[in-house]
């Protein structure tokens, strides 16, 4: 019954686009890209930051066809996904080489709150879609002060939709494609100047380009804004999304040992809520939030289980003397219910509580300073501190240097620690100092140019490694700490609109990974072009990658062959509020690989077709 409602929904959708085709004006176009910089401390203040920032904004979402946050991220600087396939497929995303295999070094924030899941301690890369995303903001690095525990290898935050972050009071779009793809999307809102809503339902389907790559899924979202008295502002965000993949692991490891994989069906329900409350008046922003992250995850083999994250966070930023202070509490706690196989049942939770504070002050007549740190109480571990120091000074012609010195933390998940046969109650957190040095210029024209050095030393890395001999029986291998690694990399990123109807980006990363190389990336060039041709928008997305390292199915480690990717996408504004757009995958049809232990290589050329028709 519900696969026929949305069948349906679909396919009226889709004849509405149909019959909007008769009309012919366009609207007015905005700009080809936007370009926007700033420090997550203080979105007033854009180009500040001691720290290399990216900003994806909605006009760079919407023109990249991505999907979900994995589709999006492969653009930017400095950062890696590493997967199997398209759609439902598992992945690891690592950023100036930290992620982890499941990604746990990383902390992927949603609305400003920790999205992790509580028992495996690792976020879920697929499950971040960007049907209701207005911005995604990138730190490279370590940032512990600002986030606490997962940050060790940087931070990505998704801001979702409001009420008032729309122009138009709705839409309906639809999506067709290669591998039986096919997708609907519905929101709609209300707002006016004292509250408003917003709300949004969808569904994504494909079979995939092999037996296994199979994704079902449906999501909703809900955000309401209302503006209190006394300077108060509420805002309630939720989200959830339920979707069914294949286990891909199984099809790996059953590659690894000559036979064939089963299809091991997994189920996942994941929720998010935030309610927020803010108080201004004048400079001084004092802000109260409450979250909880939930999820079920049921699968065919027997697993099944309950996990969530839920916190209070207390922050206020105000001026102090010439400068500003940022200073916070934020005390919450995570864990769950595994309910089988009989052998794995077992509740875990873990509380966690933390004050920061954070001062940017200017020293002398041009300077910024921005010093802090971080004090984090984390149950059945040591209290750590997390400092920050970093420093700004402009020059002229519109350049700026910065300078830092962060540090990140991550304590082991429950999973690491005692699930799977692999695991070693006796690991100790993970550290990480980041060392850098850039230098960025806002262009006449609305562009950006960045270049950084960096070098992060990193101790106690948790990675898979054979089991001593002298361990208890278990599998041949089992989490460990590995001792030191060293990072040092470059990166180079321009931003530029051509003209009037032209804007180009393009980026290099260079990574040294040391010794610890799995998962890491020596090279990556990203490198785009928009283009406005009369009433169509024509944008073309190049990849180039080098020097990757992982595990192949003998668990050696090899380095994969290098390889470019190419995507296309042209829209059409058809008539007023009517959109028509075409997607091209990899339109040379290369055949290439990311994840060497797996057996099929990545999906060849597709094409999808997206119509959207607002009011």
């Amino acid at each position: 019954m519900r696969r026929t409602f949305w069948r349906l929904l679909f396919l009226a959708g889709a004849l509405a686009v149909c019959a909007g085709l008769a009309w012919c004006e366009a609207e007015d176009e905005g700009p080809v890209f936007e370009v926007e910089v700033i420090g997550f401390r203080d979105p007033d203040d854009p180009g500040t930051a001691p720290a290399s920032v990216s900003v994806i904004t909605e006009t760079e979402i919407e023109r990249s066809g991505s999907r979900n946050l994995m589709d999006l991220l492969v653009r930017e600087p400095g950062v890696w996904v590493a997967r199997q396939g398209g759609l439902g497929f598992g992945g690891n995303v690592s950023i100036r080489g930290f992620g982890g295999s499941p990604p746990t070094q990383l902390a992927v924030l949603l609305d400003g709150h920790p999205t992790q899941m509580g028992i495996m301690g690792h976020i879920l890369p697929t499950s971040y879609l960007l049907d209701n995303v207005r911005r995604v903001e990138i730190m490279r690095g370590p940032a512990g002060a600002l986030h606490g525990h997962m940050a060790l290898g940087g931070v990505i935050n998704i801001a979702t939709r409001g009420p008032n972050d729309e122009e138009d009071n709705g839409a309906f779009s639809a999506t067709r494609g290669s591998f039986n793809t096919w997708s609907a999307q519905l929101w709609a809102r209300e707002a006016n100047d004292r509250s408003g809503y917003r709300f949004q339902l969808g569904r994504l389907n494909t079979n995939g380009d092999h037996p296994f790559a199979r994704y079902d899924g449906e999501n909703y979202s809900l955000a309401v804004d209302h503006r209190l008295g006394g300077n108060w502002d509420l805002a309630f965000r939720s989200q959830r999304l339920l979707y069914t993949t294949f286990d891909q692991r199984e099809v790996a490891n059953a590659f690894a040992e000559g036979r064939e994989p089963n299809f091991i069906a997994q189920d996942y329900d994941r929720g998010d809520y935030d309610l927020e409350l803010t108080h201004k008046e004048g400079d001084r922003r004092t802000t109260i939030k409450l979250y909880r992250t939930e999820g079920d995850h049921e699968f065919d083999d027997g697993f099944h289980s309950q996990d969530c994250g839920q916190g209070l966070m207390l922050s206020q930023r105000s001026p102090v003397g010439r400068g500003r202070a940022l200073w916070g509490i934020d005390y919450g706690g995570y864990g769950g219910d595994i309910f089988g196989p009989p052998q794995l049942a077992r509740s875990f939770s873990r509380r966690e509580s933390a004050f920061y504070f954070i001062l940017d002050h200017p020293v002398g007549r041009e300077c910024q300073l921005s010093g802090g740190f971080r004090h984090v109480d984390t149950e059945d571990f040591d209290v750590e501190i997390l400092p920050l120091l970093g420093i700004t000074r402009p020059l002229a012609d519109e350049w700026t240097l910065f300078a830092g010195a962060r540090r990140g933390y991550r304590v082991p998940s429950f999973r690491e620690l005692f699930l799977f046969g692999i695991n070693n109650p006796d690991l100790e957190p993970e550290a990480g100092w980041q060392y850098e040095v850039g230098a960025r210029k806002l262009l006449a024209d609305g562009g950006q140019f960045e270049v950084s050095l960096f070098r992060i030393d990193a101790d106690n890395l948790i990675l898979l490694r054979p089991r001593p001999s002298d361990a208890p029986p278990g599998l041949p291998v089992q989490w460990a700490n590995a001792g030191a690694a060293v990072r040092e990399g470059l990166e180079i990123g321009l931003r530029k609109p051509v003209g009037v109807n032209t804007a180009v980006y393009a980026n290099f990363s260079y990574l040294n990974p040391g010794e610890i190389r799995e998962q890491t990336v020596g090279r990556k060039l990203a490198g785009g072009l928009d283009h406005r041709l009369g009433r169509w928008l024509l944008s073309a997305d190049l990849q180039y990658i080098d020097r990757l390292f992982d595990f192949d199915h003998t668990n050696t480690l090899v380095e994969v062959p290098a390889f470019t990717v190419l995507n296309l996408k042209a829209s059409r504004n058809l008539a007023p509020r009517w959109r028509l757009g075409i997607v091209v995958e990899n339109l040379f049809d290369r055949e290439y690989r990311v994840d060497p232990a797996y057996p099929f290589p990545m999906p060849g050329r597709s094409v999808r077709v997206d119509a959207r028709r607002s009011w």
